[in-house]
């Protein structure tokens, strides 16, 4: 993975468009650079836009809180104070960041972030971020959408946002914190490193797994606690009671079955007559209805003789109507053929005079054609003259204007240029006395040679304030290096006095440890003594044991247990003894191991010492010499003797540094009085001669134009002449018309008039000659078919006269009555009483065959009563109190029942309920067993690595991850510093550092210098991108801040380090405030403030 460019636009201080090209030069020939810049000028802003277009987020905005902080933004909208979008610069519309990289295939890509506001307004609402992907070497946009981009990006690059961030951007503070932290803290600080936090939810898991296997384990015991079955004599008693109420239950069921069956043979009875009444009241019903339809009948049959005539009488009625109105259609027609006849006389004269008036007309407008032609060219003429003497009247009132407005612009630059001349003359008698320096009979000199000789002074005046600083800053570091002499040999002191009380608790401490030793070896001799006597095979050992011989387990020859052995305790209080001893086991191996840190801790305390007194030694020393040399360079200053003779140095520094920049003001005063009256003079000059030349220019076009108005002014009255002339005759010519186009339109209106109206007199005749041939044929047509209606008429008329007198009875008002019945209602009618009359015969047979059953069934039940008898009163009441009877009965036998029942239900329900908890005891236990060992299997993983807060196998595993990455950081380390080592001891993940030159001491971290501390966090920060790297090329990296607390020495260490990784082909940014690393690395990239909170980019090569 490789960064080729970074582009971003409009990103908190980085106001426009910035690009940093790694491909182009300079930062292409070289791979070791710096980004330098003021606090808060906006370095970081560099690393964050690398960010953004990979991962659309920052390792800043990651901590920031994600909802409770927000801030404001445009019309009442807020953000999180985590949401990207706030890095857009305020004002501006939009922004993005854009990086090109090389991916872990090779291929060249582009990821892209951008935001903007809505309506591309600054007071818009900012929209939602986009990021897109782009394969560079194919051309090809491989997405535009978030989610697809957050799954794409990591494939390409190899990194997801925490691996980058580490192997990538190079986070030390972390590491320094990962130094100083305990065990616990140190192990969620390499989980967080090194993104391994499934251990610790492995170890949550374990624990959690273990609790809920418990937790299911009481719930079964519970469960089976709460449904124990009951014992066995009182279960004999529920089988006892149980077989009893069943044998009560099935007697008493079967005397309702016999009372059930007689009940029904009643009921029976009791439905047939029930049906039968209902069948009688249907027949009574129907036989009412066909008495009533009587009438109905009567007319059906009338409707039967008349059918057959139906449709010629219908017909007649038809040809009546339509012989009245065909005699009064032949009315109206004769009446519009009159009327068509009388218009048509009108007609013919105004038809013969509207002919006439339009060959008149066609006659006037041609003969006034030559009279339009000559008036027409008069026109023409007189527009052609009009139009030019329009011209030439314009083009005067122009030129009028025209010299009005240059004869007041004259005024105005004369005006303008005479306290120009004015303001000329004072700027160069200013610059005239400017000129003139020295004793009043040197010459003039020139301007160039004035300045030259202002800056030679200020120069002098430049070096000398120089050298005072130097000198200043050298009398300084003297004093400094002698304070510092000074409080060196305190602290030398202070050192030497520590040493002997790290002496002396150094040989307290070992005496500890041997005693705390001692101890445990005396407890542990005793504790396996004691166990020794409670072991069933010593028990057998000791039968075997004889008189003066030797034990086969101590070698005594006394044995005084063979014979009287102590109690054997039980196993419960055999493991509180042992647990006993465990703990008193424990607690002195504890002392113990506090007893060897403590011993460790003054050894590596008098070891740091010891190194610490040696090193104020040295740092003594080197004092001495730069004390030394300080004086020898002060001596060499020129200034020193006058130094010297001063009792205040400080005053008498203020005092110089004062006069020279006195001097230094005068010589920058007077050359910035020249330049200021160059500067003001020459635009001076330059505006005089712009005015003279517009005016020369403004005088020679004023005489053109009175020229040439003159000739306007004497041609005019001729041009204004000839055209009165022309529009004289063209009036003679029009006579009383207003124009040529108004003769014309006149005459063709005439003519058009003229055209319509004989038109329309024409197109009348023809309608009307056409209306009356159509009224002819129709009166034609309208007579032969009233003689065809009449003859059809007679014919019906007189067969229906004849039908009628056949039947005299029935009368018209009967007669249209029935013919006001259509055939569909005579159909229904006929339809109707036939059912009626299929009704009534239904009733009958129902009736009849209803009471034959009822008859037989009291046959049946009333065997003594005569057949005459069956279906009177008497035998109806006589059943119905039977059936009355047997109700009570049946209902009474049933409550019983019902009562047994339910005695036997429950009878049977303590049976059932008994064999579900026998039952549920079987399965519980078979359950019990299962989760009892479910609850072994995760207890012994969860003592294994199960912790409540992952704390235990997170140790484990990050131990391993430890070792990897202080074997990586001790490859780095021998680069920076050859003198230490990194190696794990004093706790489970406690960090050690190994001092080559104090024979491979181990030392605490917390004994490290500043700058000893940054180099091992460098170590540490490669040695992680060197874990993240080991499956992936990662060919840039960016480092931030740290460099400064490094001494001359460590910091040529540090940079020897980035040089070679430089030489391993490696990318490497360092962002840094140290001046010395500037220095020392040619390539920078500056980030310069440029006003109002923005900042620019700068690549330079120093």
């Amino acid at each position: 993975m490789k960064i080729l460019a970074i582009r971003l636009e409009n990103l908190a201080s980085l106001a426009g468009r910035h690009e940093i090209d790694f491909t182009a030069s300079p930062l292409a020939d070289q791979g070791l650079f710096a980004i330098t810049g003021p606090t808060g000028a906006g370095k970081s802003t560099l690393l964050d836009a690398l960010c953004l277009a990979l991962f659309g987020s920052t390792p800043r905005l990651r901590q920031a809180p994600r909802r409770d902080s927000q801030i404001a933004d445009v019309n009442d909208d807020t953000l999180t104070t985590a949401d990207a979008r706030t890095l857009l610069r305020r004002g501006c519309i939009g922004g993005f960041a854009e990086v090109d990289f090389v991916g872990r295939d090779g291929r060249r890509y582009r990821a892209r972030w951008s935001v903007r506001r809505a309506r591309n307004r600054v007071d818009g609402s900012l929209q939602k971020a986009e990021q897109s992907l782009t394969d560079l070497d194919a051309n090809q946009l491989l997405t535009a959408q978030t989610r697809e981009f957050d799954k794409l990006l990591p494939e390409r690059l190899g990194l997801k946002f925490d691996q980058f961030t580490r192997a990538v951007l190079l986070a030390q503070s972390e590491f320094a914190a990962f130094l100083k932290a305990d065990d616990n803290e140190r192990s969620e600080l390499l989980e967080r490193l090194t993104d391994t936090q499934h251990y610790s939810a492995i170890s949550k898991a374990a624990y959690q797994r273990v609790r809920e296997a418990r937790t299911l384990l009481e719930a079964i015991e519970t469960r089976l606690a709460d449904a124990l079955p009951v014992d066995a004599d009182i279960r004999a008693t529920y089988e006892q009671q149980a077989e009893v109420e069943e044998q009560a239950l099935a007697e008493l069921q079967a005397e309702l079955t016999r009372h059930h069956a007689q009940g029904t043979e009643l009921e029976r009875e009791a439905q047939l007559l029930q049906a039968w009444q209902l069948a009688d009241a249907g027949w009574r019903q129907a036989d009412h209805q066909w008495q009533q339809n009587r009438a109905q009948r009567e007319q059906l049959a009338q409707l039967d003789e008349l059918a057959p005539w139906r449709e010629r009488a219908q017909r007649r009625q038809a040809l009546e109507h339509t012989l009245a109105a065909q005699r009064q259609a032949l009315a109206e027609q004769r009446r519009q053929s009159e009327a068509c006849d009388r218009e048509r006389e009108t007609l013919e004269p105004q038809l013969s005079a509207a002919q006439q008036a339009q060959e008149q007309a066609r006659h006037d407008e041609q003969e006034a054609q030559p009279l339009l032609d000559e008036a027409r060219r008069l026109a023409a003429d007189l527009e052609h003259q009009q139009q030019q003497l329009g011209r030439q009247q314009q083009e005067h009132r122009q030129l009028a204007e025209t010299v009005k407005a240059d004869d007041q612009r004259r005024q105005q630059l004369t005006s303008a240029r005479q306290p120009l001349e004015r303001r000329l003359r004072e700027q160069r008698t200013t610059l005239e006395h400017l000129l003139q320096t020295g004793d009043e009979t040197d010459e003039r000199r020139s301007a160039h040679e004035l300045r030259a000789e202002f800056n030679h002074q200020r120069d002098l005046a430049q070096r000398d304030l120089q050298a005072l600083q130097s000198l200043q800053q050298d009398w300084r570091e003297g004093e400094r290096l002698r304070r510092e002499q000074i409080e060196t040999r305190q602290q030398l002191e202070a050192e030497r006095h520590r040493l002997q009380d790290l002496e002396a608790q150094g040989k307290r401490a070992a005496r500890q440890l041997k005693d705390a030793e001692s101890e445990e070896a005396l407890i542990r001799q005793q504790i396996e003594g004691a166990r020794a006597a409670r072991s069933d095979s010593v028990a057998q050992l000791r039968h075997h044991l004889g008189d003066n011989e030797p034990c086969p387990v101590c070698g005594g020859t006394d044995h005084p247990y063979r014979y009287a052995p102590p109690a054997h305790p039980g196993a419960a209080m055999i493991e509180a003894i042992e647990q006993q001893e465990r703990q008193q086991l424990e607690s002195q191996r504890q002392q113990v191991e506090n007893a060897h840190l403590t011993y460790h801790q003054c050894s590596a305390d008098y070891r740091a010492c010891r190194q610490g007194l040696l090193e104020r030694e040295r740092q003594l020393e080197t004092l001495s010499r730069q004390l030394d040399q300080a004086r020898a360079t002060l001596d060499a200053h020129a200034l020193t003797s006058d130094l010297r003779r001063s009792s205040e140095a400080d005053v008498w520094f203020d005092t110089r540094r004062e006069q020279l920049t006195q001097q230094w003001r005068q010589a920058s005063d007077r050359l910035s009085a020249l330049d200021e009256a160059e500067r003001i003079l020459q635009p001076l000059e330059a505006e005089w001669q712009q005015l003279s030349l517009e005016l020369g220019k403004l005088e020679e076009r004023q005489s053109l134009n009175r020229e040439r108005l003159q000739a306007l002014e004497t041609a005019l009255p001729s041009l204004q002449r000839q055209r009165d002339d022309t529009a004289k005759q063209l009036a003679d010519r029009l006579g009383g018309h207003q124009s040529v186009p108004a003769w014309q339109s006149a005459l063709a209106q005439r003519r058009q008039q003229a055209e319509t109206t004989h038109e329309s007199h024409r197109a009348r005749w023809q309608t009307l000659a056409q209306s009356h041939a159509q009224l002819t044929q129709r009166l034609a047509d309208l007579e032969q078919r009233q003689q065809d209606a009449q003859a059809e008429f007679d014919q019906l008329d007189g067969a229906w006269q004849a039908w009628r007198r056949e039947r005299p009875d029935l009368d018209n008002q009967t007669v249209d009555a029935l013919l006001a019945i259509d055939e569909a209602d005579h159909r229904r009618r006929r339809e109707a009483l036939a059912q009626q009359e299929r009704d009534l015969a239904a009733a009958t047979v129902k009736r009849d065959e209803r009471q034959q059953a009822l008859r037989e069934q009291r046959r049946t039940l009333l065997p003594a009563v005569d057949e005459g008898d069956l279906l009177d009163e008497s035998s109806t009441r006589e059943l119905s109190a039977r059936l009355t009877r047997q109700r009570e009965t049946l209902q009474a036998l049933e409550r019983q029942r019902d009562h047994r029942q339910e005695s036997r239900d429950a009878a049977q329900h303590q049976l059932r309920e008994d064999d579900r908890r026998r039952q549920a005891q079987r399965e519980g236990a078979r359950e019990r067993e299962a989760a009892q060992l479910e609850v072994n299997r995760w207890e012994r993983l969860n003592g294994l690595i199960g912790s409540a807060d992952g704390k235990r196998f997170r140790r484990i595993a990050q131990a391993y991850n430890l070792d990897h990455l202080l074997t990586h950081a001790n490859q780095h380390l021998r680069a920076l510093t050859p003198r230490y080592r990194l190696t794990r001891g004093g706790s489970e993940l406690g960090i050690l550092v190994i001092d080559g030159d104090m024979a491979d001491e181990r030392r605490s971290v917390h004994s490290l210098s500043g700058g000893e501390t940054f180099l091992v966090s460098l170590a540490l920060a490669l040695g992680l991108a060197s874990m993240a790297s080991h499956q992936l090329a990662i060919e840039s990296l960016f480092i931030d801040e740290g460099f400064g607390s490094l001494d001359p020495e460590s910091l040529a260490l540090a940079m020897d380090a980035l040089d070679g990784l430089q030489a391993q082909g490696r990318r490497v940014g360092v962002i840094s405030h140290v001046q010395e690393m500037h220095e020392r690395i040619p390539l920078q990239i500056r980030v310069e403030p440029s006003g109002n909170g923005a900042s620019q980019l700068v690549v330079q090569r120093r």
